[in-house]
């Protein structure tokens, strides 16, 4: 379900304008059910909602989750991939909505990156999309070991995407980031001092701003006959505060020798740390919770759980270091800058209440206490 707050993306309802490359014959609904896996069986739904599509055959299931159906067939002589929304979750039929509205805007201002072109949409529950044929970076969440080429193309290729500009009008915020760490928060994921270092650095970082996929896991990325990437699956992408798809990248790749030293690198050259520090905070922690979520024996979490807690570990000191750092340099520029007033032709001297100084106490001048207040702070000392 999403976030109040967060926004979907701004698409033409099915009553404002059906984009489509086919003719329906008739607007029937089509119960196509919201069970298990049919296997290669198509179930009997699908293919009496593909027959008000004269020239639409729904020829192979692909995947069936209880969330959508997936299909291979043609339109026509074109090779399609059929996707329709099964009846459930709420929140997927949002999912499902938000991808619909992004391959929307693709129709009309084509993006930076390969994307399968749009076919059909009833800009509600089925997108019937171009089909393309290729080998995807991986299988699962987290791939097997990748080549140095194979990084590289990934991280190219949400690159890509990230410096579209100017931006087509449409995209919103996916999620609201403070809303987000307050839940993470409330449910144990974070303590005080990690939800405050967060909420510091938020209130730097402005805006979300860049576009992201937001979903850039190994199976979405297809390596086309031709050499050319692609990514597929858009449910997930919008407005993220700089380098989401780069924190993602990160902690899914983090097998892999190198990937991180070579997503660290692009980090450090756009300048945006402090965003990339956020993501990834909210990355790690939704890791953390699929994970914690499987039970105490499960292979998965048994495999993965140590590593992805050691990167939080880390992640965690980078975090708390750069909001107490940004409070040190700030606190020193206020304790430079805002020099006491004094009236003209009148010394300025500091006041201290008679209960609260020795005798013998000597009052130092204004200039000998901002200098040593302004002194460096000792190594290991602590900033809150």
């Amino acid at each position: 379900m999403p976030e109040s707050g967060a926004e979907p993306v701004a698409g033409p309802r099915a009553s404002e304008g059906t984009v489509t490359l086919l003719t329906p014959t008739e607007d029937k609904p089509a119960n196509v059910g919201s069970g298990g896996s049919t296997g290669r069986r198509v179930p009997p739904g699908l293919t009496a909602l593909a027959a008000q599509f004269p020239g639409l055959r729904v020829e192979e299931m692909l995947c069936h989750d209880g969330k959508s159906l997936v299909a291979a067939g043609h339109a026509d002589d074109q090779p399609v991939v059929i996707k329709v929304l099964a009846d459930g979750d709420p929140g997927w039929r949002h999912r499902q909505r938000h991808e619909i509205g992004v391959y929307q805007i693709f129709a009309e201002h084509p993006p930076p990156v390969r994307v399968p072109r749009l076919v059909h949409t009833d800009g509600y529950r089925i997108v019937v999309m171009e089909r393309l044929e290729g080998a995807t970076l991986g299988s699962g969440r987290y791939p097997r070991i990748l080549t140095g080429p194979e990084v590289l193309a990934a991280v190219t290729l949400v690159g890509r995407l990230h410096g579209w500009h100017p931006l087509p009008e449409g995209f919103r915020p996916v999620f609201a980031y403070h809303k987000r760490i307050a839940r993470y928060h409330a449910a144990g994921y974070f303590t005080q001092d990690d939800r405050q270092a967060l909420e510091r650095l938020l209130a730097r970082c402005g805006q979300p701003r860049q576009l992201n996929h937001g979903d850039p896991l190994p199976g979405n990325m297809v390596r086309l006959s031709s050499g050319e990437w692609a990514l597929l699956d858009w449910e997930f992408t919008g407005l993220f505060l700089p380098g989401f798809d780069l924190a993602m990248l990160s902690v899914l790749l983090a097998g892999t020798p190198g990937a991180t030293a070579l997503l660290e690198d692009v980090v450090r050259r756009t300048d945006a740390e402090e965003a990339y520090l956020v993501n990834l905070a909210v990355v790690l922690s939704r890791e953390r919770r699929i994970h914690l979520t499987l039970p105490e024996d499960h292979p998965l979490r048994l495999a993965r759980l140590p590593a992805i807690d050691a990167a939080w570990a880390r992640a965690r000191e980078r975090l708390l270091a750069a909001a107490g750092r940004r409070l040190l340099v700030t606190g020193r520029r206020l304790l430079v800058t805002a020099r006491p007033l004094a009236l003209p032709g009148r010394p300025f001297r500091v006041r201290v209440p008679a209960r609260s100084r020795r005798p013998d106490q000597r009052i130092p001048s204004t200039r000998r206490m901002i200098s040593r207040q302004s002194s460096p702070t000792p190594a290991g000392s602590s900033v809150n």
